[in-house]
């Protein structure tokens, strides 16, 4: 049966969800005209600096402090949109992970493979860590020996939960 790698990687909701927090964090610094990138108080890297570095994003500085002039007021919306396009980035790349596994749903439900744990030799599959990373819940369908888990409808109900996972994101 051939086997296909499904990656796994950070989970995007929460990914998401952080950059959405700094996005806020980000307006909220702007309307009080507070340094980014630099500690206002003593020039120390910060925060946003960090989350910026971590993710190989781009970052510009905005900071008047201590005699120091770094960057233009504009920082904070070019920021704001090298986040955005990084939201952008992470639902496109979530949106090509899911749509893999749906497609390779649909073949294993034209073969009527074991989804789950692997058929042969009852170990679990790839689509496990898949799920599971997503906080997706999954319906097994296995007919083996002498296990039989879940249903037939299992390949469509697992392409449903993909499908509304992918709508909340």
């Amino acid at each position: 049966m051939a086997h296909n790698t499904i990656a796994v990687n950070v989970p995007a909701k929460q990914e998401i969800e952080a950059v959405n927090g700094v996005i806020k964090q980000l307006k909220e610094y702007q309307s009080k005209n507070w340094a980014i990138g630099l500690n206002g108080d003593n020039l120390a890297p910060d925060n946003f600096l960090a989350f910026f570095t971590e993710r190989q994003l781009p970052f510009s500085y905005y900071v008047r402090a201590q005699g120091v002039s770094v960057g233009e007021p504009a920082a904070y919306q070019i920021n704001i949109d090298t986040l955005n396009h990084y939201i952008a980035l992470i639902r496109s790349a979530e949106g090509l992970a899911v749509h893999g596994v749906i497609e390779q749903l649909n073949r294993y439900k034209a073969n009527n493979w074991a989804i789950g744990l692997n058929g042969t030799t009852l170990q679990p599959d790839d689509f496990l860590p898949f799920f599971d990373t997503r906080a997706v819940p999954f319906a097994y369908y296995v007919r083996s020996g002498s296990v039989e888990l879940g249903a037939p409808a299992a390949y469509e109900a697992n392409i449903k939960a993909l499908q509304q996972y992918l709508s909340s994101l």
